[in-house]
């Protein structure tokens, strides 16, 4: 086999990251505004985006690649059009001017778009880009991020973009520069967990399993720790940044002065002794490989568009899928693990309700190594490198130097693979179970083996629902409302996370690499579909119906949410930061 194309390395760190964000950037602004037109220019594609009512200023963006999903990737430099006069612009450049532009503010969710309001965002967009610049500049390892293939932590510590359709994918409030480096995963940080004691009035947790949360959480407590624990308190593991967050609550304060919260201290620093936990890509949920249980807390901090604290009604969630999961047809587990979340604690406040910031759950630690070949999702599709330099995209290539066929053979069976292993077990968990998990990309781990799909560990029990089919097979069981999705949440949400954002996410780096038309790939991901729909007749077909036949589907709008300061998870409504877009599996894509 050939040796691959390795990344850019010549670039400073800041022009690779220019790119980078920049990509991010323009696939969000390009899929949510229709005020821009293509252009072909020796056999490329430029976006030309007006900055003037009038037309006579414009920015011009080179397409290198374009994907039916609408993920692009830019190729730098930026050009300003003023009349015949062509300009090359950096990136930032091209975002202040875009801030100027008239139509930005007529999208319904920005309305007047005053300084402070563009000064904001276009801090936090370079801020993301300078986060992208640091992470690359700090790490040694990025010929291997690129080429694979990658054990679990490093996958979940090599997510250096992030999201691919967002203005600032990397951005990281309320965090400065020496926080970023101790507390977030593309730094390869690692670090101990700050322990907590909650007196028994204040405790508030629940549990799944037969032991009560308290116990379940003692269990990875220190034992130098636990001889601090007063008799009948509950012990509370918590990020250190959060831990030292809420110290400075004079609320908080008062109840560690009034001995109702004690601080118990951090795990030992010796590095013979000490048990590390690590940040995975989501920030907030640690990971220890020699703990039974990744820990997931509240963090205060906001990243990309919410506010990363649990709620209430979320953490029950999981404690639901725990005790219906032995129910769901062993043909669905087989080959797809749920990451049980069990258990959870927090304490209450003086008016007798949770403080959602002190929550954390406990998830099951199904890899308990380093280096076990399950690679999270969007690292697998990160374009990180050149053009057709994706994990996924490389894997294909040396499962054809494995099986002696072709890359494009390759690239079609790892997406079957992908299919058969990943996609189905969550559609049918929709048609047969009525049981809606929302996977993205950052969700989804999935297991390889012969470098090809072998199964999935998902996560994240909050984005989980039941549908009406799930209620009526289960007429006893009691579902709160928040964990119901109707129809319309069903097909507006499922198709966007699980087909969108994750499954399309593979054909367009597949596409992107050269190695299969993008067609091929979503026409054979339309017949899978359609013989699960000839498979699940007598289950809810609302799903496979929908993404079947409706002529558009829902996508989550991400600009203009982030530039209009919205905090999507405390949306009362959240459909309105969503819009339609022609659906991929009807429509012809767009060639390569």
């Amino acid at each position: 086999m050939q040796d691959l194309p390795r990344h850019p390395m010549s670039a400073t760190h800041t022009e690779w990251a220019d790119r980078l964000a920049a990509t991010s950037f323009f696939n969000a602004l390009l899929r949510e505004t229709a005020h821009w037109w293509l252009e072909r220019q020796d056999n490329e594609e430029i976006a030309v985006i007006p900055l003037t009512r009038a037309g006579d200023a414009c920015l011009r963006v080179h397409l290198q690649h374009r994907s039916c999903s609408g993920r692009c990737r830019i190729v730098l430099p930026l050009v300003q059009a003023t009349g015949e006069n062509l300009q090359v612009v950096s990136f930032e450049q091209a975002v202040e001017a875009l801030l100027k532009s008239p139509w930005l503010c007529e999208h319904p969710l920005v309305g007047r778009l005053d300084d402070a309001r563009r000064e904001t965002f276009l801090k936090s967009v370079m801020g993301s880009r300078d986060t992208i610049a640091s992470a690359l500049a700090g790490r040694d390892d990025l010929d291997h991020l690129g080429q694979g293939p990658l054990g679990f932590l490093d996958a979940e510590q090599g997510l250096l973009v992030g999201h691919d359709f967002h203005p600032a994918p990397k951005s990281q409030a309320p965090f400065d520069a020496e926080q970023a480096r101790d507390y977030t995963p593309e730094h390869r940080a690692g670090f101990s967990l700050i322990w907590w004691g909650v007196s028994p009035a204040r405790a508030a947790g629940d549990s799944s399993r037969e032991l009560p949360a308290a116990a379940l959480m003692h269990d990875l407590l220190p034992e130098a720790l636990a001889e601090r624990l007063p008799v009948g308190f509950s012990a509370l593991p918590m990020h250190p940044w959060q831990a030292r967050f809420l110290q400075k609550r004079d609320d908080i304060a008062a109840l560690i002065e009034a001995g109702e919260l004690i601080v118990l201290g951090e795990e030992s620093n010796d590095a013979n002794t000490a048990r590390r936990w690590y940040p995975t890509s989501s920030h907030r949920s640690l990971y220890s490989p020699q703990a039974d249980w990744m820990v997931k807390g509240s963090l205060s901090a906001r990243l990309t568009n919410s506010l990363r604290v649990l709620h209430g009604n979320e953490v029950m969630r999981g404690l639901r899928l725990d005790r219906w999961w032995p129910q769901v047809s062993p043909d669905i587990r087989s080959h797809f693990h749920l990451m049980q979340e069990p258990a959870w604690l927090g304490w209450k406040n003086d008016e007798g309700e949770i403080d959602e910031a002190s929550l954390a759950l406990l998830r099951e630690n199904r890899i308990k190594g380093p280096d076990a070949s399950s690679v999270v999702l969007a690292t697998l599709t990160q374009p990180l490198g050149e053009a057709g330099q994706t994990l996924v995209a490389n894997g294909a290539r040396r499962l054809a130097a494995l099986e002696g066929t072709s890359e494009r053979e390759a690239a079609l069976v790892w997406f079957d693979a992908f299919c058969e292993r990943v996609l189905s077990p969550l559609i049918r968990l929709v048609v047969e179970e009525g049981i809606v998990l929302l996977a993205h990309q950052q969700n989804i781990v999935v297991r390889l083996e012969g470098e090809r799909p072998t199964g999935v560990d998902y996560r994240d029990c909050q984005g989980s629902g039941v549908t009406d089919h799930f209620l009526a097979r289960h007429p006893g069981d009691p579902v709160s409302q928040d964990h119901r999705i109707s129809a319309g949440m069903l097909t507006r949400y499922f198709p966007y996370y699980v087909i969108i954002n994750s499954t399309l996410a593979v054909t367009a780096a597949l596409a992107e690499a050269g190695l299969v038309d993008e067609r091929t790939l979503v026409a054979r991901l339309r017949e899978q579909l359609e013989r699960l729909r000839q498979r699940c007749q007598d289950g809810d077909t609302t799903l496979l119906d929908h993404l079947l036949t409706s002529p558009t589907l829902e996508v989550k709008g991400n600009f203009f949410c982030y530039l209009a300061g919205i905090n999507e998870s405390t949306l009362d409504d959240p459909s309105i930061i969503y819009l339609d877009m022609p659906n991929p599996l009807l429509t012809e894509t767009p060639a390569s």
